[in-house]
């Protein structure tokens, strides 16, 4: 049986981790979890490898606006407020449309890939 253990470093402001061990005391899995702001909505959501941030999002019923998926008309944008190293770099679609806000840790959902 699987249960939740919360270890020193999880319990650091800002930051959610949860591992879970097995009875035997094994580590099976550990998982950061990707927070975003998207005007005054706040989102958790959890890493799917491989998926853009959109679809992981939306796939958790989570209600990020979007329009294009193409990364020009900017309704997906967000702002990252946790995970940052759970994504991939921004791309050259990222560079063109949020330029100095890339610094500031937004993001294009629709472009940003979960690692």
């Amino acid at each position: 049986m699987d249960r939740r253990v919360f270890t020193v470093g999880s319990l650091i402001s800002g930051k959610i981790v949860s591992e879970l061990k097995s009875s035997d005391g094994e580590k099976n899995h550990l998982q950061e979890k990707i927070i975003v702001q998207q005007g005054n909505d706040m989102f958790e959501i959890s890493p799917s490898k491989g998926r853009l941030l959109l679809d992981a999002a939306l796939n958790q019923g989570k209600p990020i606006r979007f329009k294009c998926r193409k990364g020009t008309c900017g309704q997906c944008t967000v702002k990252l407020v946790q995970g940052p190293s759970l994504l991939s770099q921004p791309n050259e679609q990222e560079h063109k449309k949020l330029k100095h806000e890339l610094a500031n840790g937004y993001r294009l959902a629709c472009q940003a890939e979960i690692l």
